[in-house]
């Protein structure tokens, strides 16, 4: 017999297990489909995961340091590594692992902020969404990014429910490792600092809290920001890679966002007087994202308006895709959709074009309207608010867009969703048609 107690967790388990079971069979095909071959950000992780647990050093030639990238997922991996061996095609049950943890984390901000429903509906739609099916079988951070995100957002709900000391250091914990996993969300974790200030508490108190959430953090951070220092001389918070940023998405000729047509590309690297290039992600050098990043400063400054142009269009292309998966210039059918069903199936290629034109605008939409019909709820919701707004802020300025950028907050577009369509069931069942609600 089922105890009244019990109910809510049995209906979330009725959810869910179906759920994770069709998630699990889908990435378990995607798994087995994908192609062998690996982009350049692969074999940069790659590289310094296992030369971690080969040469004990962050570095990619085993000579000199690196600050390619954060520290984390090649920690992370490189200890993947020494469990089971270099196997980069096993990397794929590990970011599945990701997977489950970041379900699981989105579940339990849904029961915080609203009930179990909603956060078992949300994280099931979240382990159904075929994009982050795609990305598992590649060895990139995006699947620890998301999980890390909705661990943080979780401590963060947490925190803004029951403000305590201890709430706001595992808030700023969950910070530092997501900073050191990507440091594009730095813009984030500063932004969330202001929430320590969001009650009525004394201000004595308030001012602790955000000392304790800045110092957790820092903890974390500082020693691999000193680390740099020694290595390279300059102030380098996590990493390089604010100069590619700058340099290309300050170009006029790209609209500053990839992907991009390769030639487009080397054309990009040929102006900057850069190539040719050594490797595929030697623009991340720090000597060489150093001259970027002064070149990128002097072109915006000559015409801060055009930049100001570019970095909107690189939110939309944040959010929603850029034009040219729409138009392939190179093509002389003008349409990239022709050439994404070439090279992907025409399964994958209608997909990819629903999801630009229907679904992300759809949850965009929907989510603004969840958050105008709950606006009474404003603080407590804010933080679905301000993760999305935060890693926007981090991505569009310093870095060049890619599409799969957003992927780590769209479960906050997700959660507002599912919330909004329970909101309007809950009000047609309270006014059926045949009766009119009184004023």
């Amino acid at each position: 017999m089922i105890r009244r107690q019990d109910l809510p967790y049995t209906q979330a388990a009725m959810i869910l297990l179906p759920a994770v079971g069709l998630g699990l069979l889908a990435r378990a095909w995607v798994i087995s489909k994908a192609p062998t071959e690996s982009f350049a950000v692969d074999q940069l992780f790659d590289t310094l995961a296992w030369n971690l647990v080969s040469l004990r050093r962050f570095t990619l030639d085993g000579v000199n340091p690196a600050a390619h990238v954060g520290p984390l997922y090649p920690g992370v991996l490189a200890c993947f590594y020494f469990l089971m061996g270099h196997r980069p095609e096993w990397v794929p049950m590990l970011h599945v692992l990701f997977d489950l943890g970041a379900a699981w984390g989105i579940y339990r901000v849904g029961v915080v902020l609203w009930n179990d429903r909603v956060g078992a509906w949300t994280a099931a739609l979240f382990f159904l969404y075929p994009a982050y099916w795609t990305y598992d079988p590649r060895i990139r951070s995006e699947a620890l990014l998301t999980l890390l995100i909705s661990l943080w957002l979780w401590t963060t709900v947490l925190a803004m429910k029951k403000p305590s000391l201890l709430r706001f250091v595992l808030m700023g914990l969950v910070a530092g490792l997501t900073v050191l996993c990507k440091p594009v969300v730095l813009v984030l974790a500063i932004l969330l600092a202001t929430l320590a200030g969001m009650n009525s508490d004394r201000i004595s108190q308030r001012l602790a809290r955000g000392a304790m959430y800045t110092t957790a953090c820092l903890t974390l951070v500082a020693p691999w920001s000193v680390r740099n220092y020694v290595e390279f001389h300059q102030f380098i918070p996590v990493s390089a890679g604010v100069g590619v940023g700058f340099w290309m998405g300050s170009d006029p000729v790209s609209r500053g966002s990839w992907p991009m047509p390769l030639e487009q590309e080397h054309t990009i690297w040929e102006s900057a007087n850069i190539t040719p290039l050594p490797h595929a992600y030697a623009m991340y050098d720090v000597g060489t994202d150093q001259r970027l990043r002064q070149k990128g400063i002097e072109r915006i400054l000559a015409d801060p308006m055009n930049y100001l142009r570019l970095t909107l269009g690189r939110i939309w292309d944040f959010w929603i895709g850029n034009s040219y998966y729409l138009f392939d210039e190179q093509h002389e059918d003008g349409f990239g959709l022709w050439t994404d069903a070439h090279e992907r199936g025409w399964v994958v290629a209608v997909y990819s074009l629903v999801k630009r034109l229907l679904l992300i605008p759809g949850l965009i939409v929907l989510a603004c309207i969840s958050a105008w019909m709950q606006r009474e709820r404003w603080e407590t919701l804010l933080p679905l608010y301000l993760f999305p707004v935060g890693l926007t802020a981090g991505y569009v300025p310093f870095t060049v867009e890619a599409g799969r950028y957003a992927l780590p907050v769209l479960p906050c577009l997700m959660l507002l969703s599912v919330a909004a369509v329970f909101y309007l069931k809950s009000l047609q069942m309270c006014f059926p048609k045949d009766q009119v609600p009184p004023v």
